[in-house]
């Protein structure tokens, strides 16, 4: 059976009264639930049960208990018993989430395309498939890649590694044979996890807010957007209510967290590490540093040569200092007292300390100069870096549980604010520094890191492969760090691969819930990329990127399946859990788990797919075992066992499990353990390993004649420190006829371009304001234009124009205008409330951090005026 757009259209909006069907009122159900509870049991009273599982839709990962009342999710809750060890309450997008599994949009069977064009305006002319049919079809494919050249197929996922995770997508890809698992980081917070990396050789953070006195917020949205935002949003109230926490929130637009802060800082787009910079150079100034860790800690006291390069001993490798005790260069071991300052000569050649090297550097980045870059006063950038300093409490120790800690109760946090950005990296970096300076990294009240030098390779120079062997070329000479899975779009390389130097043309691409060319800058070229493969969507929605597929498989929601669940740890504690289904009301047969298993068996490598789960997830005691299948629960159990070491029935009936963390984990196992005292590795204050990486890559550029590569810019973007060239991206830099800066950012509504767009609840029984988004324009800038709150207006970029309502306000800055960047979406499967809004990521420009591949989010500058 053909189904055209229309007949398609028809299909999924056929809701079938499935999660309306009920036969009893809300006070029925109340009643009932507290004789549940009680262990009553009535004749005649709905079958009610309680189900603990935990949200799936943004990456909080909140435990949820459910009410499912005769078969149909009624309630969602935050599961009550988590909120000792993680969120307390959950937001309005896990507490509707239901309607993502009642959606009447939702796929419900597979799809294959008969309309070979590929493009927003052409009909695919879908056709109902059976599964055989679907299953036997991409199979086919598959093997005939995999004899070819397997590295041609190209798996992306989006949201969908929080649901299976990406540890079974890591292990079936390279059971397949392809280097191409793409994940979706580059979107999201990419170069803060890099800027971690090339700093402390790990990766997670989270200020100590139970200990903290003062947070200097740069851009973290935790009331709205952050990855620990139903952690953060609770813990900062409950320190501002009983420890006098104070917060100071650095960002153009007048968020919800801003509101709420002790002070908003409106600084202006891209220009936060100019601002921080020159708050590095008044706490420098007055000496008002923690001077002993920067000796003990962080690679500070290395002597720097005139290259940049870190001097090296006699084996090449060893780090030197300058030994106060006997005026020398040497390792810093036993006996050894480095200076932290100062200009010395060795073998006849100058060096000068790192800290020098950075105190040198800002000694022009006064506070005048970032208030004219910056355009903030610079009597509040030397109020805050005094504030900061003052509050640090350096060289104080606090006592908690017998143990004397160093403790630091001023902490500088951000999320996007200071990563979405062509500069990422070294934006994130500039904060690292500030922090370092007063020495709160895993002090009391501080900055805490996740597991300090657990990766020690991220300290050394780049392997810069050339060619690359991945098509997102990540890891390649093009983007040397980029290390979580994802750099460039792979969509672009397919444009032109031989541009890039790789060696094939990826030919297929399957998507598991990702719908990524329309998450990131400049969407449309993503959309001329996916027009040349052959595409296979795992979903629950008709998504653009589905649109564009040529066979679509339905998948189960969060509510309908099992899956090993990914948590958050917070600076108290950690946990893990499970997530069980609760309903299937469209009767949907396989999840993305079982297709996997499916079609890993019927391509011949069922086995070696099963192997590589034991290596992914690191099991031990209990594992999958070659030469039988799994279900999907049964996978779930199988971790269980081996990570929770309990019976299956507590999963069961509690979800998850927790513990605290000691005294000893939170602050002595990090830095104290791995960098303090001589003869241990260092902190990066300066990352010494970027500038060795870039001399390598100038080498294999000039090498291998790479003509359209631009050395200048990899030299700005690979500078050890961050400098002020970091405050000027490229639209900043040449879109000098666009007034306007444009910012993004992310409202409780929507998660990304995903299926809560559908969501009725969220669309309309909140209010209207919910199912769209806005224009925000500052009020004396609408006023010279002639704009008011409802006109439409025409967004303006060097890469195209769009529509949206302007809504104008006092809360942002008037060089600036801000859009939401979850809206707009223009595929027809998807339901009209949807459509509404501005899809602003098709007019950004499209300039990724050179470190990290981070997609550029708040650089582009435009033209507004009335359409």
């Amino acid at each position: 059976m053909e189904l055209g757009r229309r007949r398609f259209i028809q299909g999924v909006g056929a809701l079938g009264g499935m999660a309306a069907a009920t036969t009893f009122g809300l006070p029925a159900i109340a009643a009932a639930a507290k004789d549940v509870k009680k262990g009553v049991k009535v004749p005649g009273a709905p079958e009610i049960r309680k189900i603990k599982s935990g949200c799936a839709i943004c990456p909080n990962f909140c435990g949820i208990e459910a009410t499912v009342v005769n078969g149909v999710i009624r309630t969602i809750y935050p599961d009550a018993a988590r909120a000792e060890f993680y969120n307390h309450g959950i937001c309005p997008k896990g507490a509707s989430g239901m309607f993502n599994t009642y959606d009447p949009y939702r796929l419900k069977k597979p799809l294959r395309r008969t309309n070979p064009k590929k493009g927003p305006n052409e009909d695919p002319r879908w056709v109902e498939i059976s599964w055989e049919e679907a299953f036997s079809t991409v199979a086919a494919r598959l093997t005939k890649l995999k004899a070819e050249d397997p590295r041609k197929l190209v798996w992306q996922h989006g949201q969908g590694k929080y649901l299976i995770q990406e540890q079974y997508c890591e292990a079936w890809t390279k059971a397949f044979g392809t280097p191409n698992m793409v994940h979706r980081t580059t979107a999201c917070e990419a170069a803060r996890h890099v800027a971690d990396e090339l700093t402390w050789a790990g990766g997670g953070i989270l200020p100590d807010l139970k200990h903290s006195k003062l947070l200097l917020n740069f851009g973290a949205n935790y009331y709205e957007g952050e990855q620990a935002a139903r952690w953060l949003d609770w813990q900062t109230m409950q320190s501002i209510d009983s420890n006098g926490l104070k917060t100071i929130v650095v960002e153009p637009r007048l968020s919800g967290v801003a509101a709420k802060a002790n002070e908003w800082v409106p600084v202006r787009p891209g220009k936060d590490v100019v601002m921080i910079l020159a708050m590095a150079k008044v706490l420098i100034d007055a000496g008002t540093i923690d001077e002993a860790f920067l000796v003990d800690y962080t690679n500070a006291p290395q002597l720097v040569d005139a290259t940049g390069a870190i001097l090296k001993g006699a084996d090449g490798n060893t780090p030197l200092v300058w030994d106060t005790v006997s005026a020398s260069a040497k390792p810093y071991v036993q006996g050894v007292k480095p200076a932290l300052k100062g200009s010395f000569t060795v073998d006849g050649k100058p060096v000068r300390t790192a800290f020098q090297v950075l105190a040198d550097s800002v000694k022009d980045m006064t506070p005048e100069y970032a208030q004219e870059v910056a355009d903030v006063p610079a009597a509040t950038i030397t109020r805050l870096a005094q504030t900061f300093a003052k509050e640090a409490r350096i060289g104080e120790t606090i006592v908690i549980d017998g143990q004397t800690l160093r403790y630091r109760p001023a902490v500088l946090y951000s999320f996007r604010g200071l990563s979405a950005k062509e500069h990422g990296v070294q934006g994130w970096r500039s904060g690292l520094i500030l922090n370092m300076l007063v020495g709160n990294i895993d002090a009391v009240g501080g900055l805490l890191l996740g597991g300090a030098y657990g990766r020690p390779q991220y300290f050394d120079i780049s392997k810069c492969e050339y060619p690359p062997s991945r098509a997102d070329l990540a890891q390649s000479v093009y983007f040397p760090y980029a290390n979580h899975h994802i750099a460039q779009t792979p969509n672009l390389t397919v444009k032109d691969p031989k541009a890039f130097g790789l060696a094939y043309q990826p030919e297929m691409q399957i998507f598991y819930g990702s719908n990524r060319p329309v998450s990131i800058p400049n969407s449309w070229q993503q959309f001329e990329g996916l027009a040349q493969t052959y595409n296979v969507v795992i979903d629950i929605v008709m998504s653009e990127t589905a649109w564009y597929a040529d066979i679509v498989l339905p998948d189960k929601t969060y509510l309908e399946s099992w899956h090993w669940a990914p948590t958050r740890s917070t600076p108290e504690a950690s946990h893990m859990a499970i997530r069980q289904p609760m309903v299937n009301p469209y009767n949907l047969e396989h999840d993305a788990f079982s297709m996997l298993w499916e079609l890993s068996k019927r391509v011949g490598f069922r086995d070696q797919f099963a192997e590589g789960c034991n290596k992914s997830w690191g099991l031990k005691e209990v594992t999958f075992k070659p030469g039988r299948d799994y279900t999907a629960r049964e996978s779930v159990e199988v971790l269980w066992g081996d990570k929770a070491k309990k019976d299956f029935s507590v999963a069961l009936e509690q979800g998850f499990i927790g513990s605290k963390k000691s005294v000893k984990s939170k602050y002595l196992s990090g830095v104290e353990d791995k960098f303090k005292g001589p003869g241990k590795a260092k902190m990066k204050l300066y990352a010494d390993q970027l500038i060795d990486t870039y001399y390598k890559a100038e080498g294999i550029v000039k090498k291998n004649s790479l003509a359209s590569f631009d050395l200048a810019k990899l030299r700005i973007a690979y500078a050890p420190l961050p400098t002020k060239e970091h405050a000027f991206p490229t639209p900043h830099r040449e879109a000098t006829d666009y007034p306007f800066f444009v910012i993004t950012h992310k409202r409780m509504y929507r998660n990304q371009s995903g299926n809560t767009v559908n969501n009725v609840i969220l669309n309309q029984a909140i209010g209207k304001d919910a199912s769209t988004n806005y224009v925000q324009v500052n009020a004396s800038a609408a006023g010279k234009l002639g704009i008011k709150s409802g006109d439409t207006v025409t967004i303006e970029t060097r890469v195209g124009k769009i529509k949206g309502t302007a809504q104008v306000v006092q809360g942002i800055r008037p060089d600036t205008i801000a859009v939401s960047y979850h809206y707009g979406q223009w595929s027809p499967g998807y339901a009209p409330d949807a459509h509404k809004g501005t899809a602003i990521n098709q007019v950004l420009e499209h300039h990724p951090d050179l470190i990290s591949g981070h997609n550029s989010f708040n650089d582009t500058k435009c033209k507004l005026y009335k359409a």
